[in-house]
């Protein structure tokens, strides 16, 4: 009896061992309440890496998260309850971006030839400028009566801008000989002296005349229009 008694309260230790395995084993490969979900694991992978989850799944208690990163391809293994990364792997060859090619600018005689067929008159003026950081060339060109800026693409060659302005001509300031001629046309006489004079921003001429009756006048003329501004004659007679 007392071997039957030792034989079944061995059966029955073994029995709990058993069942104590068997859910040891059952808790192990279940989800528990303090595994991470995927999206606080997918928050995790951003904040740390900067990167974007494309992927998310796991297996025994592991997540397996794939992650794009600057045109690259990673596996990350992470545990899923502490979130303690376990392994990081590039599993895509670096793809580079090609180099742009260089962008080739015309050249200055090529500018002034799309100027010139643009703008009839000589070119004064040629330079290269950077116009929000874009390359254009500013001409200014000269024709018989007007003058032209123009602005001109650097690469393209487009023509950006044009303004026509019409041109001035330079005052022409009389000759001596010219007041003379018209003081002498005003009083008849013989020249002693002619003088320049400039006043309140306005310049004359001052032509002295001997008349032919002995007395002095002073003819003031404009010396740019060549207008007469004011005749003074001296009547005083011939025994003062």
């Amino acid at each position: 009896m007392k071997k039957i008694s030792m034989f079944w309260a061995l059966i029955g230790s073994l029995t709990v061992v058993s069942i104590l395995i068997l859910w040891l084993q059952f808790d192990k490969l279940s989800p528990t309440t303090d595994m991470l979900t995927k999206d606080e694991a997918e928050k995790l992978i951003h904040e740390r890496y900067q990167g974007t989850v494309t992927q998310i799944k796991i297996d025994s208690q592991q997540y397996q998260i794939e992650m794009k990163k600057q045109n690259k391809l990673y596996l990350i293994k992470m545990d899923a309850v502490s979130g303690k990364v376990l392994s990081f792997t590039l599993t895509s060859p670096t793809t580079e971006t090609p180099p742009e090619k260089p962008v080739k600018e015309l050249s200055e005689d090529e500018i002034r030839t799309i100027i010139q067929n643009e703008v009839k008159g000589s070119i004064t003026s040629i330079e290269r400028i950077n116009n929000n950081q874009e390359p254009i060339y500013k001409a200014v060109v000269n024709e018989a009566d007007k003058q032209t800026t123009i602005t001109v693409d650097a690469i393209s060659g487009k023509i950006l801008s044009t303004q026509s302005d019409v041109i001035k001509e330079a005052p022409k300031t009389l000759t001596e000989q010219e007041a003379g001629k018209i003081a002498l046309e005003q009083i008849p006489g013989t020249i002693d002296d002619i003088l320049l004079e400039t006043k309140n921003e306005q310049t004359y001429y001052l032509v002295e005349i001997e008349t032919q009756d002995d007395r002095e006048a002073i003819v003031q003329i404009h010396a740019i229009t060549g207008k007469v501004l004011s005749i003074t004659l001296d009547d005083h007679d011939d025994g003062d």
